[in-house]
């Protein structure tokens, strides 16, 4: 069972506040946990608290990259305070408005395009201590599905799955990854998703950045765009990537269903990979909150692996899929 009260003690100490409330923030895909703190003396003093074990999450990182974002005029959350050895950090509190709840609301046109106009300004960031995402990783990524969610989630049935599409895997693996190494290579938020991205009085906040990478032009679009936490309609999604194409500096195109594709194959890899850390979430780390959100990528990849002809065999082994996930995950979603 997690203890969080070290933490509580140590931003009690910091905010030299003993009236703080510690409000848990959603579980995320990662080991670390995140409170919202407001002082019940003075409700305008709000922070953001994280618990990151050093010893499984790249906290270094986590600091370098809030520098190289906030030198380029990213809105990043503020570091105030620091216990490295515990992975602590205290944070400025950007908002409690994500765009998961932006879009069930009024403002849901003003906070997409925010999030476009600010991920076009995230693509221009340079820095030596961003990394490439090269193909090694993009390969590594894409394999998730068949150890986590066929062979280790689903046992024989998905031994089964694995051997019958060995073949539709690797070509649809080989179709994904060439798409994304020629596109222009640009830094790569990675998780610009509903979660990461708030909007609070107009303005747009972006956290867990850490994971930063130099990587193919479309992957934060199809993030964005392609949701595994929500889904857009076909037509929500070509008007805003058409609106993120003609403002990119790095896409210059006059063929869309080209550059869509582009972007759906981004989309397939960046699903299947995030399938495959949901389940090992599950099974490897305890963790089975993110197991009720494999279904509906299920479902999102079935429709955009069914418009193309190098993907169709894995949309019919997404078919073959969804029933063995009914009958493993029953009402997990």
């Amino acid at each position: 069972m997690h203890d969080p009260s070290a933490l509580f003690n140590w931003c009690t100490e910091v905010t030299q506040d003993s009236n703080l409330v510690f409000d848990p923030l959603a579980v995320e895909a990662s080991h670390r946990r995140f409170y919202r703190l407001h002082s019940n003396t003075n409700p305008v003093r709000r922070w953001v608290a994280m618990d990151s074990p050093p010893e499984l999450e790249q906290n270094q990182q986590f600091l370098t990259m809030a520098m190289v974002f906030a030198d380029h005029d990213i809105p990043v959350p503020t570091i105030i305070d620091k216990d490295m050895t515990r992975g602590f950090m205290l944070m400025n509190d950007l908002g409690a408005l994500d765009l998961a709840q932006a879009y069930a609301s009024p403002v849901e046109e003003a906070a997409l395009r925010a999030a476009v106009d600010t991920l076009i300004e995230l693509q221009d960031v340079q820095s030596p201590h961003i990394p490439p995402y090269d193909e090694a990783r993009l390969t590594m990524e894409f394999e998730l599905f068949e150890e986590w969610v066929l062979r280790q989630l689903l046992g024989d049935a998905g031994n089964d799955l694995a051997a019958k599409y060995a073949t539709a895997l690797a070509h649809t693996k080989s179709a994904c990854i060439a798409a994304m190494l020629a596109q222009p290579q640009v830094c790569v938020h990675r998780d610009y998703h509903c979660r990461n991205v708030l909007f609070n009085h107009g303005q747009i906040g972006v956290v867990d950045f850490q994971d930063a990478l130099a990587g193919p032009g479309l992957y934060d679009i199809a993030s964005l765009l392609r949701d595994c936490y929500y889904q857009h309609d076909e037509r929500t999604i070509d008007y805003w990537l058409d609106y993120f194409l003609s403002r990119s500096a790095h896409f210059i195109t006059n063929d869309f269903a080209a550059t869509k594709s582009a972007f759906d194959h981004t989309a397939i890899q960046r699903q299947i990979k995030a399938m495959g850390i949901f389940a090992r979430l599950h099974i490897r780390d305890a963790k089975s909150s993110h197991l009720r959100w494999i279904k509906p990528v299920v479902h999102s990849l079935i429709t955009s692996t069914g418009a193309y002809d190098d993907t169709q065999d894995l949309n019919q082994l997404l078919g073959e899929l969804l029933p063995r996930l009914e009958d493993k995950l029953g009402a997990r979603s």
